[in-house]
């Protein structure tokens, strides 16, 4: 059975009910989770589920946006200085495919963003070799271990499976190791894009990943799922109040190719000028982003006078 489509506006209501997030912190946040149960997970699975299916304008933007965070997060943790800025640099400005340090993790969270995981499982080696794993036959291992932890019964259980089978072998590998556990955890909720869902739910700071594998029924990594769908949530409805602004202001642009223009900016995280070369001409684009600007249709990223980006 599919799910029903839902309207941008009914998209942008999506929430957890209050019952699905009472472990949160007493401020209600998102940084901080204590137990959840199974009645719990479900609830905030079936609302992120809907945000997925609902073909929602704005899903391109969102699911960019959440893999360039969730990449800068990992980074971070490495012990790199790009911040989200610099990624979306790499991404927006820089060499295609984006090139660096940081490029592995980037370009693995960008591929999750960008379609089921399924159908292209066949560039895990790749993936998985660029994230550290590059001995002899361990990128095509690993690979079989993620599709057999993605078969356990339990979404839950298929990421602690996944994060058990990197830890084993690459016990140092954490971003491989959070990075394994989206991928599984999406390809069994079977959603036609992915979300790092347990990468944007861990607290900041240093985590136990071994902890959190601990448990073989998924129940230490429960909290974070809670925390990860409140926050990506959050995110969705923000930038769905943003994309319908955008959409709004349609009928009052006559540049040529404006609503392609647009359709690209719903699509991504970031636009540059260069961006849209083959949709209008520099100049025209220049003045078209600057009139999206003014109208409060889409923001200038960077602050900057030159090399700017646009987006939600």
């Amino acid at each position: 059975m599919t799910s029903p489509e839902l309207s941008p506006a009914a998209a942008i209501r999506l929430h957890l009910p209050a019952w699905a997030i009472r472990s949160l912190d007493g401020r209600g946040g998102a940084d901080h989770a204590g137990p959840a149960g199974p009645a719990q997970i479900g609830a905030v699975l079936a609302v992120l589920d809907a945000a997925v299916m609902s073909k929602a304008p704005h899903a391109g933007a969102w699911a960019n946006r959440l893999a360039l965070a969730a990449a800068a997060t990992t980074v971070a943790r490495n012990g790199r200085p790009e911040d989200e800025a610099a990624l979306r640099d790499l991404v927006a400005v820089g060499a295609v495919p984006p090139a660096g340090p940081a490029a592995p993790v980037l370009g693995a969270y960008l591929w999750l963003a960008a379609g089921s995981p399924g159908p292209r499982w066949g560039d895990l080696p790749r993936l998985i070799s660029g994230l550290g794993a590059r001995t002899d036959g361990l990128p095509d291992a690993l690979t079989q271990a993620l599709a057999t932890a993605a078969e356990r019964p339990c979404p839950l259980a298929a990421a602690v499976a996944a994060l058990q089978a990197v830890l084993a072998v690459r016990p140092g590998r954490g971003a491989l190791a959070l990075w394994a556990a989206d991928i599984v955890l999406v390809r069994w909720l079977g959603w036609a894009y992915g979300l790092p869902l347990v990468t944007f739910g861990l607290p900041q700071g240093r985590v136990d990943l071994a902890a959190l594998a601990a448990a073989e029924d998924g129940a230490g990594l429960a909290g974070v799922v809670l925390r990860g769908s409140a926050r990506m949530l959050d995110r969705f409805a923000l930038l769905g109040h943003r994309a319908a602004a955008l959409q709004a202001v349609r009928p009052r642009l006559r540049a040529r190719a404006a609503g392609q223009v647009i359709d690209r900016l719903l699509a991504r995280d970031a636009l540059s000028v260069a961006g849209v070369r083959d949709l209008i001409p520099e100049r025209a684009a220049r003045r078209l982003f600057d009139r999206l600007v003014a109208l409060g249709a889409v923001r200038e990223l960077t602050g900057r006078p030159t090399a700017r980006l646009y987006g939600l």
